[in-house]
């Protein structure tokens, strides 16, 4: 066999196999979530989320609605882990920014607490 034959050969079973790929997990989402940040976000999207008192005071003064911070701030945020402690037990708590707005919130194992909200 020639190189040129070989290498349809090769091409044509790469095509078949990116096919059935396709067909086996074409519906699957996928998500890029190794780094720190990213594993954390992804996360807080699982569990519950709920807001304590004065995040709820924080967003009914500011006239911003829970879905904002639900769909956009810990979507696009990123965790200052300076003023974090994820070794904290049983929950651990983080900070996060976005924007300019700062987000406290804790992480328990079936739930997440937004603690407070503030302006930077």
């Amino acid at each position: 066999m020639n190189f040129f034959k070989r290498l349809r050969l090769y091409l044509s079973g790469v095509f078949l196999g990116l096919i059935f790929l396709l067909f086996m997990y074409g519906d699957k989402v996928f998500s890029w979530s190794y780094l720190p940040n990213d594993r954390v976000l992804a996360e807080i999207k699982l569990k519950k989320i709920s807001f304590s008192p004065q995040s709820e005071s924080y967003l009914i003064k500011n006239n911003l609605s829970t879905s904002f911070i639900l769909d956009t701030v810990l979507v696009k945020g990123s965790i200052d882990f300076n003023e974090s402690n994820a070794q904290n037990k049983p929950c651990p708590y983080y900070t996060l920014y976005h924007n300019n707005i700062k987000v406290t919130f804790t992480k328990c194992k079936d739930s997440v607490i937004i603690n407070s909200l503030k302006h930077k």
